[in-house]
């Protein structure tokens, strides 16, 4: 589908993410006006919690918007599991005009 976003979130953030009684969550999605919830994964269900598979977050709303909580959700998993989304990236250079 071309209207959602999916974004693996480690099982040890998702607490951090969906914050006390979903308040982070619902932080975001007012902010941005979108809809977001996590998809459990049949065989996964019942794991209980620090379970270290990841969980799919699923988001709703229009492209600019999912791609703002997109990347709020990313840099808090960052902040929470450093690495998880940047590992491996290096540095890179570009000629082009706009490109400082």
């Amino acid at each position: 589908r071309d209207d959602c976003t999916v974004v693996d979130v480690p099982g040890d953030c998702v607490g951090y993410i969906t914050g006390n009684r979903r308040a982070t969550l619902g932080n975001m999605e007012e902010q941005w006006g979108v809809l977001m919830f996590f998809m459990s994964k049949g065989m996964e269900k019942g794991k209980g919690r620090g379970s270290s598979r990841s969980e799919m977050l699923i988001i709703f709303g229009s492209q600019r918007a999912r791609r703002g909580s997109e990347l709020m959700v990313m840099s808090g998993v960052e902040n929470k599991a450093p690495g998880t989304f940047t590992r491996g990236v290096r540095e890179k250079m570009s000629d082009k005009k706009g490109f400082d």
